[in-house]
């Protein structure tokens, strides 16, 4: 019995060995994501006063007193001149970049600017995030870095998802929304299944009914419960993405929807800045204030989430089509078009800005959609022959380029078809009405040449008139070459400009000779 004490003694210590290496072996729980507490320093600022520009296409300035500092996650911008302010804002954001980091999304060296407009804005490009003061500690301050890190044109509806559910493990605020049955959520998008792309214009009443964004957001909120936040933020965003759409379309089949994925892009602006779309080869940045100066023609192509993705697919379709046709996919880069009312236009850049490419930034500005395509060929044009200078060729090359748009077609179309007195003009020079074909068109065009007496090519009238001449003696493929290259013209036609030019007119001349030109065409 004397060792007794002994042997309970080795029992006990095997028994402690036995649960020092077994704790040891115990995997880590990976369920919940890794938090520490939250930051709460105070910050050396530099202080300077100067003139704060916003996003540039905003066109807004304010001078303004500036703190700045910068740690190890970051450049901090802050638009105030309360300290307590600006050290609320760089703690959470730290907070924020330190818990993303530490479960597994890599953290670039980006610029963060704390503005003071009650609402927070974006331009998540590049280096530089944009964040309301207001925002701090809120969802919306996760989404607007998360976009920023994650690029422009992140599917909406998962960053939305995700950044509640971010700030919901933080203890900030998420969004708060009047809940609705799963009946009526299921009928809304069986209804409404575009809406199930869960894009960016859905998501506000700027472009979308107010149930539409209710309906949007629980559905992605809904969504997003059958993903597991920690084990989403260790892989790359393209690999989350493909998560939730398999989750989405799930859903979709549920439901019976018909789906179809959206093949164009939208990113969060904001409030206060411009839509933004991307295609395959172009940004389309839509102006706030834009509206198509032909009202009486066109209809308001950006003005629902449901008109926006139409007209986005129409405009994606068409653009490719346009670089795919001279085998330019790999060298089109990524065009800029600026979508401005002509006001706008006018207002902020000058007259010389409208409707027009420039090459170098890779920037076009259009006021009208049937000219869109106009400037995405003067783009063309440079690609194919950087030398070619803005003769009436050159015009021609993106006139030809832009009937293939639906909306040129269409303009013409309407004007010679809904207003009377030029579709009887139409009629009584060609003896036929109005079909809305592309000879139509152009013949169109040949008419008003003739009946103006415009024959000087510096017009949209006698340039196509005259490119309407061309290709029925040559082609359109010859023409289309020859307008890019306007010194092979004695090799395509075996005459010199001057000579087709002459014979142009003379055609003319012969074709309508004895018709009688309206006494009210006096007006224009």
């Amino acid at each position: 019995m004397r060792h007794e004490p002994v042997v309970l003694r080795c029992i006990l210590m095997i028994l402690f060995v036995v649960l020092v290496m077994a704790g040891c072996t115990t995997p880590v729980d990976t369920g919940s994501p890794i938090i520490k507490k939250p930051i709460q320093d105070h910050y050396e600022y530099k202080q300077r006063e100067k003139i704060c520009f916003f996003p540039s296409f905003t066109n807004e300035n304010e001078k303004a007193q500036i703190l700045s500092v910068s740690t190890e996650e970051g450049t901090f911008v802050c638009m105030t001149t309360d300290e307590i302010q600006a050290d609320s804002f760089i703690n959470a954001q730290r907070t924020l970049l330190q818990f993303l980091q530490e479960n597994g999304v890599t953290i670039r060296d980006l610029n963060y600017i704390a503005v003071n407009f009650d609402e927070n804005f974006s331009e998540s490009s590049k280096d530089t995030a944009y964040i309301a003061l207001s925002s701090t500690q809120t969802w919306k301050q996760v989404l607007v870095t998360l976009q920023t890190l994650w690029g422009d044109f992140t599917d909406y509806g998962y960053v939305y998802a995700m950044a509640n559910a971010i700030a919901s493990h933080l203890g900030w605020e998420t969004e708060v929304l009047e809940t609705a049955e799963d009946s009526a959520m299921e009928a809304f998008f069986y209804e409404n299944p575009q809406a199930l792309n869960l894009l960016y214009p859905a998501f506000t009443e700027r472009y979308a009914a107010k149930d539409t964004v209710r309906y949007s957001k629980l559905l992605s909120l809904s969504l997003f419960e059958q993903i597991d936040l920690c084990d989403a933020l260790k892989k790359p965003i393209e690999t989350q993405l493909e998560d939730f759409e398999i989750v989405l379309l799930g859903y979709s089949e549920t439901i019976g929807a018909l789906f179809s994925r959206q093949t164009c892009d939208y990113a969060y602006r904001g409030p206060y800045l411009p839509l933004c779309i991307q295609t395959t080869y172009a940004t389309h940045v839509v102006d706030h204030d834009y509206k198509d100066y032909h009202n009486d023609i066109y209809e308001d192509y950006f003005k629902d989430d449901v008109t926006i993705y139409q007209t986005a697919e129409i405009l994606d379709k068409e653009i490719v089509e346009a670089f795919e046709r001279f085998g330019l996919e790999d060298s089109a880069g990524h065009l800029c078009i600026n979508w401005l009312s002509e006001e706008s236009a006018m207002t902020k850049f000058a007259k010389r800005h409208i409707n027009t490419c420039y090459y170098l930034l890779q920037e076009a500005y259009v006021t009208t959609i049937s000219l869109y395509l106009n400037v995405v060929y003067q783009h063309i044009e440079h690609l194919i022959n950087s030398n070619l200078e803005k003769t009436w060729q050159s015009m021609a090359f993106c006139e030809l380029g832009r009937t293939n748009s639906m909306h040129a077609l269409y303009a013409t179309e309407k004007t010679f078809t809904q207003n009377s007195k030029w579709a009887e003009l139409f009629n009584s020079f060609t003896g036929h009405t109005y079909q809305g074909k592309m000879e139509d068109y152009f013949e169109a065009f040949e008419v008003l040449s003739y009946v103006l007496e415009d024959f000087n090519l510096s017009g949209g009238a006698s340039i196509n008139s005259f490119t309407y001449y061309l290709i029925r003696n040559y082609g359109e493929n010859a023409v289309t070459k020859l307008m890019l290259s306007p010194d092979t013209v004695i090799d395509v036609a075996g005459k010199t400009w001057e000579t087709l030019e002459h014979e142009w007119k003379q055609s003319m001349i012969d074709k309508y000779a004895d018709k009688e030109i309206p006494g009210w065409l006096s007006e224009y």
